[in-house]
């Protein structure tokens, strides 16, 4: 009863199970006879019955287990070298992913790198021949101005901003409207510079004088620079003090392609550099650092006032967009707004903020001209003071 009873228990070991495969279940079975011996006591033949489907004798039964066994090992040993294969893939995936990305990084500082190294390159080569252009400044500019004959320096409580903006210095125009080249730029800020004399020694402001220098353009760089700094040294004479601040403009980019430009690599970032030289050795003129943006903010009598090239910039708009900026970042107040690039005068107030597009030297280029647009070349001098903020403002007419 009892042998009867056990082969009762095993035979219930031996059946499938739900939800086991046919697989599964042909290797538990040999597994249980010969590996975890769950199924030791069943008999050989008796088990091939159920493993093969037939019965076979016990001798043979046992050899076709153990062979059957065999097979079943060497499928796990394949599995799990799958398994460690796919698992070493992934890691060399992943291996291989950082590896794509450090490379990426090496190529992006290589090129960052490479893009300092040209654009400092740039740079000093531009000083080199600045260097070489200064020692020809007699045969090129000359002495543009007589010596003054001022005998006094009158003060007030005014100060003075002379904007200096769109000389396009070496353009060549030549229309019904205007006629303009090196020659004529020269003559049109030695008039600007003396009429502006004129209204600050009438006006007799304050012994400051700020001077907002735009767009210098790159061919004849040394020659603007001079002509800049003769006209600086000639209103220090007359103002006692003079601020030289400068913008920049999109004409004076490095690179050709505006697509590749950083606007800030801009060749006429050289003028600061050239004038702080230049002009070292007076004590009344101070030109400021150059501030990495092509904005300039100043204060004039009291008076916050903004200046920029214009190019990125609206008459209309920049009232509501400036200042809203400069008092969030910076705290300040600006009142005033100055641009050029436009070459045409106009203003435009609204929330108590004046946008002014400064008048250019330069006139009407060719392009204008095909255009029919017309605009008298002309600079802008304002005279500030503390209770009226911008008294009065000339337009200085250059021809």
């Amino acid at each position: 009863m009892c042998r009867k009873s056990g082969i009762g228990v095993i035979g219930i070991q031996a059946e499938r199970r739900d939800g086991e495969s046919l697989f599964d279940w042909h290797k538990r079975l040999i597994y249980g006879k010969l590996v975890d011996k769950t199924l030791a006591d069943m008999d050989y033949s008796e088990l091939a019955e159920l493993v093969y489907g037939q019965p076979y004798s016990s001798d043979v039964a046992r050899r076709m287990l153990y062979g059957s066994r065999r097979t079943l090992e060497l499928l796990d040993e394949e599995r799990v070298s799958e398994i460690e294969d796919a698992d070493m893939a992934a890691e060399i995936d992943m291996k291989v992913i950082e590896l794509q990305k450090e490379r990426q990084r090496f190529f992006d500082q290589r090129r960052e790198y490479k893009k300092l190294v040209s654009h400092d390159g740039r740079l000093d080569n531009i000083r080199d021949a600045l260097v070489s252009a200064a020692e020809d400044l007699n045969n090129t500019v000359g002495v543009i101005y007589d010596d003054p004959k001022f005998t006094d320096r009158r003060c007030g409580e005014s100060e003075a901003v002379m904007v200096f903006s769109d000389w396009h210095y070496g353009m060549v125009a030549d229309n019904i409207f205007n006629t303009y080249n090196t020659e004529i730029c020269r003559e049109r800020v030695r008039t600007t510079v003396q009429r502006a004399i004129d209204r600050i020694i009438h006006g007799a402001i304050h012994t400051s004088a700020r001077v907002a220098s735009e767009e210098l353009v790159c061919d004849q760089i040394m020659q603007v620079a001079e002509i800049l700094a003769q006209s600086i040294q000639l209103l220090a004479t007359v103002v006692g003090s003079v601020d030289v601040y400068m913008t920049y403009g999109n004409h004076g980019r490095t690179v050709a392609n505006k697509k590749d430009n950083i606007h800030r690599d801009n060749i006429e970032r050289l003028i600061p550099w050239w004038l702080e030289q230049r002009l070292k050795d007076n004590p009344d003129i101070h030109v400021a650092e150059d501030s990495g943006t092509e904005y300039i903010v100043i204060s004039a009598a009291g008076h916050d006032i903004c200046a920029t090239h214009g190019d990125l910039d609206s008459v209309k708009s920049s009232p509501r967009l400036i200042p809203s900026l400069f008092f969030k970042q910076f705290g300040r107040n600006i009142e005033y707004i100055l641009l050029g690039d436009k070459h045409h005068v106009e203003s435009f107030g609204e929330l108590g903020v004046t946008a002014m597009l400064c008048g250019s030297l330069c006139g009407t280029d060719d392009y204008a001209n095909d255009k029919r647009l017309f605009s008298e070349p002309s600079q802008l001098l304002l005279i500030v003071d503390k209770e009226n903020g911008v008294d009065a403002e000339y337009r200085i007419k250059c021809e």
